[in-house]
């Protein structure tokens, strides 16, 4: 039974979780102070942001400069936005842009020349749907 199961979806949907405690916490338990959770959500989603950007670079092998500059620039979006976070605008709803402007990158510079989409469609789009709606719902 086990040996069905990939370790990789059950990681990556792991990652979920403290979106889920926040969620929780706001609608039911009142337990952690709101601006505390908003701040933990907003750079944990900073680095699921810069994680999914590296994930597409490949050591292993030469890539071309549009590919290496391409992973790349969810880190210097992320530094940006932390900069104009620590400055008090209000990032919140570009965040959520990125995430979803990255989604669609991913498929058209990635996930359309492949044969296997399977991570495309069962981590990749899942995931990044359920990170934006609960950003949206905790922010």
């Amino acid at each position: 039974m086990y040996k069905n199961i990939n370790l990789q979806f059950v990681i990556s949907y792991f990652g979920l979780t403290p979106y889920l405690i926040i969620i929780i916490d706001k609608f039911f338990l009142h337990q952690i102070d709101i601006n505390i959770a908003k701040d933990f959500i907003f750079f944990y989603s900073i680095i699921i942001f810069v994680f999914i950007g590296s994930i597409n670079w490949n050591l292993k092998k030469q890539i071309s400069k549009w590919k290496a500059l391409y992973g790349f620039s969810p880190s210097f979006l992320s530094v940006l936005i932390i900069i104009f976070y620590l400055y008090n605008f209000k990032v919140y709803t570009f965040l959520i842009f990125c995430f979803l402007l990255q989604l669609i990158l991913d498929y058209l510079t990635i996930f359309t020349k492949e044969i296997d989409r399977l991570v495309y469609y069962k981590i990749r789009l899942p995931l990044t749907i359920l990170i934006v709606l609960s950003l949206a719902i905790i922010l």
